[in-house]
């Protein structure tokens, strides 16, 4: 209980010295850096698993989580540590993230699950459309976003994921060449997945985890529904 007690205290002290500095982004912060970072990183993964095998794939996120998951948890454990990482990123990792597991953590579960249970096109996209959905949502939020309609989220941000996710969608589509003769309702519909999956908000599970997961079972049904698959 005490050890609990001083990492909640540790996690205060500095919580209380990001803000008063100003070193360290809010989640209602612009922070472009970090939204940079979250597309780069995230189309690189992509790019990864679609040129390699579905078990190397899963071989390369295992060990990824191996490795950052349980260095994550120390972090918060050891004070002196969370602090040297929270210094040495700071210019992507935001203040809420100082107490608990970053979303590097969650996106590398997320990501684990959508390519272990769905075929590598479904988890591919899914991935994609948390890489620009959720950045567009955000930015748009956080400029516009003055209707509320569930949590933090805004009606501008999800419009704004909305047209983002079906853009993305088009393109894959036609890349790909799947579903290409209904590719205008399936990218608006594709598009209201990713929407959709960026709302959805549960307790305790950053959205780098539940965003690809809930879009990747939309997007499932939608090729299902339309013959997407071989």
């Amino acid at each position: 209980m005490g050890s609990r007690q001083n990492a909640d205290a540790a996690s205060s002290v500095f919580r209380d010295r990001a803000l008063s500095t100003m070193e360290l982004k809010l989640r209602t912060d612009l922070h472009l850096a970090r939204k940079l970072w979250h597309i780069v990183g995230i189309v690189c993964m992509a790019a990864l698993i679609d040129h390699i095998p579905k078990m190397d794939s899963l071989f390369y996120l295992s060990l990824g989580a191996i490795i950052v998951i349980p260095f994550d948890v120390l972090r918060l454990k050891r004070s002196d540590l969370n602090h040297r990482i929270v210094q040495f990123f700071k210019s992507i990792i935001r203040i809420e993230e100082v107490g608990t597991l970053s979303g590097t953590s969650f996106l590398i579960v997320g990501t684990f699950v959508v390519v272990l249970l769905f075929p590598k096109n479904i988890a591919i996209l899914s991935i994609l459309l948390l890489a620009f959905g959720d950045p567009a949502s955000s930015i748009f939020g956080v400029l516009f976003g003055k209707d509320k309609i569930w949590g933090r989220k805004s009606l501008q941000g999800a419009l704004a994921c909305f047209t983002v996710c079906t853009v993305v969608c088009a393109v894959y589509f036609l890349t790909h060449n799947v579903m290409v003769e209904r590719i205008v309702l399936v990218s608006i519909l594709g598009g209201l997945i990713g929407a959709l999956s960026e709302l959805v908000q549960i307790r305790k599970f950053d959205d780098n985890m539940t965003f690809p997961i809930f879009a990747a079972l939309g997007l499932w049904f939608l090729f299902t529904l339309f013959g997407g698959f071989p």
